[in-house]
């Protein structure tokens, strides 16, 4: 009885034993209030700071790019101006300041066409201009419709000279020539001419570049107007 006694007190002892662990491994909700806490800061971190820096990351890698683009921009724009002459270039400007003025006023353009219609002996039916904006394509200048009548002879004469009256590059366009009922002869054109506006911006060295040289025929053509060959 005294082994049996013995036995289960220390069975009793050993179940008392495992029922303590078993109380103190039980969680709690005080348990889960860290690593709930930790969670939480985790989440607001990576929204507040690493989505941040990461964006941010993303955006200067973009810069990178651009900046890489704009490099390359650079180095193929001064690869063309090397390839240019620098004294035949200030030559070719300071001929084109010749022929296509920074500004043409309407008075100064109807002068030339005018008093060479006067000097041929046309007489003036209709005669007007004004600013005119074409874009880059066609440029800012002055244009408008001319109409002469007179001798067919003195038509003809006029035609030939009315390219070369002008210091200026202009152009004509839509010329006709017809017999009226006096006997006499009429002529209408449209005749524009050009000059470079100052708009006092900075030129953007980024935008594509395009050698003048590639268009030698119309350089021909200034240099002949401001020598008065044509």
């Amino acid at each position: 009885m005294g082994l049996i006694t013995k036995s289960a007190k220390s069975t009793t002892q050993e179940v008392a034993v495992i029922s303590n662990k078993i109380k103190k491994t039980k969680f709690s909700i005080s348990d889960l209030i860290i690593p709930i806490s930790s969670g939480i800061l985790l989440i607001v971190l990576s929204v507040a700071v690493f989505i941040p820096m990461l964006r941010s990351a993303f955006e200067y890698l973009d810069q990178i790019k651009e900046t890489d683009e704009k490099i390359s921009q650079l180095k193929e724009f001064n690869k063309k101006l090397d390839s240019i002459d620098e004294n035949t270039l200030n030559e070719d400007v300071v001929v084109a300041r010749k022929v296509i003025p920074r500004i043409l006023k309407v008075s100064d353009f109807v002068y030339y066409i005018d008093g060479l219609a006067v000097e041929k002996g046309l007489e003036i039916t209709e005669l007007s201009a004004g600013d005119t904006s074409g874009g880059a394509t066609s440029g800012t200048g002055v244009s408008g419709p001319v109409v002469y009548s007179g001798e067919y002879s003195a038509v003809i004469s006029f035609l030939e000279d009315v390219q070369s009256v002008s210091p200026y590059i202009i152009r004509l366009q839509n010329v006709e020539v017809s017999a009226n009922d006096e006997g006499r002869w009429n002529i209408s054109l449209n005749v524009s001419g050009y000059y470079l506006l100052d708009t006092g911006k900075d030129p953007d060295i980024y935008a594509p570049f395009q050698n003048y040289t590639e268009y030698a025929d119309i350089v021909e053509i200034f240099k002949r107007k401001a020598e008065g060959t044509i």
